[in-house]
């Protein structure tokens, strides 16, 4: 964990030995989830003596990685208030399928419900990002580094079915009953590198929806691997999904301190080491930084 300011009281909780609380003080805490955990109810049991502790943001099920909770309903609101507002920045890596696939590729075109409010589309509108390519020495065989455009912006509206409990991708609203049901989606992501059958991607939401990531690579041909409710080939063994919730960046809404926080994936594979690896270089993350940015401008 990094951080700017005066520092606060942090500790790790011991959970089988794991460390599952990165950051906590009388006003919050930043916890993380494993894949599978329910995002509103797994750290209840990491503060019992909490008369209130309420999440902030949601994490899918299947997926792992950092989340905050307050300790009073009035935090929670000035945390809500401040992702609304983009105040909040999160980072993802990412696991992918490679981009043309067969069955990726398809589902891309298939991805959005046959509907007569909202035609469908079955790719983003791609702004070129001219983000570089991670750089890798020429012994690490096992991963290599993009070619050309390695990077956009992807912006989509998306729509949520109770029914099939999938996000779908639409064509923008024409009328006010259409845009009630969708919103917008936002996301910066950057190809840091491959292996033999996937890629490796970091990934900044700009919006919060749900789903998002998951649908929004969906949509380019690249679907989470393991994830079969949006396109992959196949499940993971433990059910979860290769996507991480790795950092977040917030000012503390009381001490007004500013906080970086990062968590890699627990007892990460010979995969998920490969991502991080490919994913480390931070000239290429300060570049996808500032592309998140300009997505909030």
């Amino acid at each position: 964990m990094t951080q700017s300011g005066e520092y606060a009281a942090v500790h790790a909780a011991a959970d089988s030995g794991e460390k599952r609380i990165y950051f906590e003080d009388e006003y919050c805490a930043v916890l993380y989830k494993k894949a599978g955990e329910d995002s509103q109810t797994f750290f209840k049991r990491l503060f019992p003596q909490k008369q209130f502790a309420a999440a902030v943001n949601r994490l899918d099920t299947p997926v792992s990685g950092l989340m905050i909770a307050a300790f009073t309903p009035q935090i929670q609101t000035q945390f809500s208030r401040a992702f609304e507002a983009g105040a909040i920045r999160k980072a993802y890596w990412a696991i992918c399928e490679r981009a043309g696939a067969g069955k990726a590729a398809q589902f891309a075109a298939d991805i959005s419900p046959k509907t007569t409010e909202s035609a469908p589309v079955s790719a983003a509108a791609v702004c070129a990002s001219g983000i570089a390519p991670s750089a890798f020495a020429p012994e690490d065989a096992a991963v290599r580094t993009a070619g050309a455009a390695v990077g956009s912006t992807l912006e989509h509206w998306i729509g949520f079915s109770t029914k099939t409990q999938k996000a779908f991708i639409a064509a923008a609203p024409d009328n006010r009953s259409s845009k009630a049901r969708l919103k917008k989606a936002v996301l910066a992501w950057m190809l840091c590198g491959s292996g033999e059958r996937y890629d490796f991607l970091r990934i900044h939401p700009h919006t919060g929806r749900t789903h998002q990531i998951r649908v929004q690579m969906a949509a380019i041909g690249r679907p989470i691997k393991g994830d079969l409710k949006y396109g992959a080939r196949r499940s993971e063994p433990g059910g979860g999904i290769r996507l991480h919730s790795f950092s977040v960046d917030f000012t503390h809404p009381i001490t007004g301190m500013p906080l970086h926080i990062e968590a890699p994936p627990l007892q990460p594979d010979t995969l998920w080491s490969l991502c991080i690896k490919a994913c480390a270089d931070s000239s290429s993350f300060g570049q996808l930084s500032a592309l998140h940015r300009g997505t909030a401008e």
